[in-house]
C-alpha cells in the first residue's frame, strides 16, 4: 500500500489517535557506523502498534487469547535521520484502517529530546486463525477496536 493511500484512510479512524511510545536506543539496535540500524525501526513499530491497542483497550495478549492475531503482511518504512545510541525515540501510532479482515497502523519516530523526525512509516496486518487462515476479526474486537481509537482522539481533545 503507498503512503497516500494510508494517508487518504486516515479519516476511518482520526489522525487524533494517537499514543507515543519512548524508546532509549540500545546498544545492540546500532549498526557500524554507530546509528540506528534500520530493522531496529520495524521492531519499535511492533512495540508502538501493542502500546497503541493497550491504551485503546484491546490489548493484543486478548486478541491471542481469542485464536487469532493480526500476521503482518506489508510494511513500509521512510529514514529521515539518524538516530544513536542513547538517544530516546518517541514512537507516535495510530490505527490508519480497519476493516472486516484487516487492519493497518501508521507511524512516525521522533528524536523525544529536540521533536526532529526520524522516519515515518506504516504496516498492514490481516487477521488470521490459530490455523493460520484468514478470518474476519470477530466483531467484539472491532468494536473495542474502534471505541479505543474514538476514546483515544476525544482524550486529545479531538474527538
Amino acid at each position: 500500500m503507498a503512503e497516500e493511500e494510508v494517508r487518504a484512510q486516515d479519516s476511518d479512524v482520526g489522525q487524533a489517535a494517537t499514543v507515543a511510545l519512548d524508546v532509549t536506543v540500545r546498544f545492540a539496535e546500532t549498526d557500524a557506523m554507530g546509528i540506528v540500524h534500520h530493522s531496529a525501526y520495524v521492531v519499535w513499530f511492533e512495540a508502538g502498534r501493542v502500546a497503541w491497542m493497550a491504551a485503546a483497550g484491546m490489548p493484543y495478549t486478548e486478541i491471542a487469547a481469542t485464536g487469532h492475531h493480526f500476521a503482518v503482511t506489508g510494511i513500509h518504512v521512510e529514514y529521515r535521520a539518524a538516530a544513536r545510541f542513547g538517544d530516546v525515540a518517541r514512537i507516535v501510532t495510530r490505527m490508519a484502517r480497519l476493516r472486516s479482515r484487516q487492519v493497518a497502523f501508521a507511524y512516525a519516530v521522533y528524536h523525544a529530546a529536540g521533536g526532529e523526525l526520524l522516519a515515518t512509516g506504516h504496516s498492514e496486518h490481516i487477521c488470521v486463525g490459530l490455523d493460520g487462515r484468514t478470518t474476519k476479526i470477530p466483531e467484539q474486537i472491532v468494536a473495542r477496536l474502534q471505541a479505543g481509537g474514538e476514546r483515544l482522539a476525544v482524550v486529545a481533545g479531538q474527538g
